[in-house]
């Protein structure tokens, strides 16, 4: 895959995830959850990323 596609996805992948933690959370805005989400999601796009350079 391509590293914009795989940001795309991973952007996409950590959007639906804070929208799945709010509406867990019964429609409140827990700031901590969110940015938690948010912040693992992203860390996981940079692994993925290092991942596809040493392959190539």
């Amino acid at each position: 895959m391509r590293t914009k596609r795989v940001i795309l996805l991973a952007v996409m992948i950590s959007l639906v995830s804070a929208i799945t933690v709010f509406l867990l959370n019964g429609r409140k805005v827990d700031w901590f959850d969110l940015i938690a989400t948010i912040i693992g999601c992203f860390l996981g796009i940079f692994i993925v990323i290092r991942i596809q350079k040493k392959q190539s």
